[in-house]
């Protein structure tokens, strides 16, 4: 009787043992993929500043068209032989 006890036992304390160090191990390996949600307040931040950072780089594309324009018109012409 005693025998089957300790026998049940130590395979109660292996299975137990082995549930609580499988997730140690897992966690360790990289086979998890993992899907980020984005709150709707981060994805409106996130598109303020890209609307933002766009119209900031047409406006500064603006200003170099029309400098680079007056500039060339000011040069003389250059005539090819």
């Amino acid at each position: 009787m005693v025998k089957q006890l300790r026998s049940k036992l130590g395979m109660i304390l292996l299975l137990v043992g082995a549930a609580l160090f499988s997730g140690q191990t897992t966690a360790q390996t990289h086979g998890h993929l993992y899907l980020v949600v984005k709150s709707a307040d981060m994805l409106l931040r996130h598109q303020a500043d890209s609307d933002e950072l766009r119209q900031a780089a047409e406006d500064s594309a603006a200003d170099f068209r029309e400098f680079y324009y007056h500039t060339n018109e000011r040069r003389p012409g250059t005539h090819q032989l």
